[in-house]
């Protein structure tokens, strides 16, 4: 091998060891996967942490593959938890809508990267609830 084509191959094996680190900095926009409800927010801007939805026993949880989606709630004011499965609708631009058996749409949900939100409520009696990705 030549000298010339020696350099080429070096230049070449740096430039992608330099990209290979990049590849797993895209972020994941796609819904599929485990959600945990991490924090809410009521409509006066008080956070619920995650350490508080805990120390009160809720726990909530949304399963997504293909287009199923499955709910999950757990309290300790209830022996069993809720479980309840919609219909996902994509609506592009990381929106979708979780969509009951009756066509009522439950939610209309935002993905950014590892984060999903919603509000449910309406006018002043609102909460935003943010859930994020199990990994």
């Amino acid at each position: 091998m030549g000298k010339k084509s020696l350099k080429v191959l070096v230049a070449f094996l740096i430039i992608c060891m330099g990209l290979i680190p990049l590849a797993g900095c895209q972020q994941n926009n796609s819904i599929e996967g485990t959600w945990i409800l991490k924090e809410e927010y009521d409509s006066n801007g008080t956070k619920i942490t995650a350490e508080k939805l805990k120390e009160i026993g809720v726990a909530e949880k949304y399963e997504i593959k293909g287009t199923e989606v499955k709910y999950t709630c757990e309290t300790q004011m209830m022996k069993k938890p809720i479980t309840l499965t919609f219909v996902l609708e994509d609506l592009g631009n990381n929106r979708y809508n979780f969509i009951m058996a009756s066509k009522f749409t439950f939610a209309t949900v935002e993905v950014k990267g590892d984060t999903m939100t919603y509000t449910v409520g309406e006018g002043e009696s609102f909460s935003k609830m943010i859930f994020k990705r199990q990994k």
